[in-house]
């Protein structure tokens, strides 16, 4: 539903607007433009949330996940809760994202997240992947850009809706940092339809779980989908 509601979204900002009328450009940093399509975002998410009866709870910073989904009962026992998570990256040779910290709450289970992670259904990604414009031109009071005036800092951006375990791979992601990674492609349509080593289990998220939880000790064990699938501790999620 997110992709038909923004199906002739134009996601490029100008920047933004102070109260003087001034337009006022965006970093190029990737966190920033990050926020940006999580605000922009916001609002469609909140409209499907209300039609399908769920009420929506957003996490801090640091907490995972950027959106939370859920419907209770009427005595609000939670029969339902989806995580929702915006992840941002730029068009490159090889794209990947990271998708969260694994030595958090997949070893325990209250760490750095909204609500008790055994009380999640579902986790899915939002993933945007755009082109860098070049840096804007900077500038003084004597020649402050109006409306129209400053280019976005990207262009072209691709987006996908996928479960999260369909996309993670089996490598951390950002260097020395203890991140999940993705999968890797070339091509940012690839995420639409992309299924990584964890899609190929019938149980795909309970086996990923596993393997990321215990990333440690499976790094030096499995490198490739094959072994993933040969592992006999894998074999019950096959």
């Amino acid at each position: 539903m997110f992709l038909e509601l923004t199906a002739t979204w134009d996601w490029r900002v100008h920047g933004f607007l102070d109260y003087q009328g001034y337009v006022h450009p965006i970093d190029t940093d990737t966190k920033v433009i990050s926020t940006v399509f999580e605000r922009l975002s916001s609002p469609v998410i909140r409209t499907i949330a209300k039609r399908s009866g769920y009420v929506v709870e957003l996490a801090n910073q640091t907490t995972y996940p950027d959106f939370t989904l859920s419907v209770s009962d009427p005595a609000g026992q939670v029969l339902h809760r989806i995580a929702l998570d915006v992840k941002t990256t730029y068009a490159s040779n090889r794209m990947s994202f990271t998708l969260g910290g694994y030595n958090s709450f997949l070893v325990r289970p209250t760490k750095n997240i909204l609500h008790h992670y055994d009380t999640y259904s579902e986790h899915w990604v939002l993933g945007f992947i755009y082109a860098q414009n070049p840096a804007f031109r900077e500038y003084d009071l004597d020649s402050m850009p109006g409306n129209g005036e400053i280019a976005c800092p990207y262009r072209d951006v691709t987006l996908f809706i996928r479960r999260k375990h369909e996309i993670t791979g089996l490598r951390a992601g950002s260097g020395n940092t203890k991140n999940i990674g993705s999968v890797m492609t070339r091509n940012p349509a690839e995420f639409q339809t992309v299924m990584g080593p964890f899609s190929h289990f019938s149980r795909g998220k309970q086996a990923c779980d596993r393997y990321w939880a215990g990333y440690p000790h499976y790094c030096g064990l499995i490198g490739s989908p094959q072994e993933l699938h040969d592992h006999p501790d894998f074999a019950s999620y096959i």
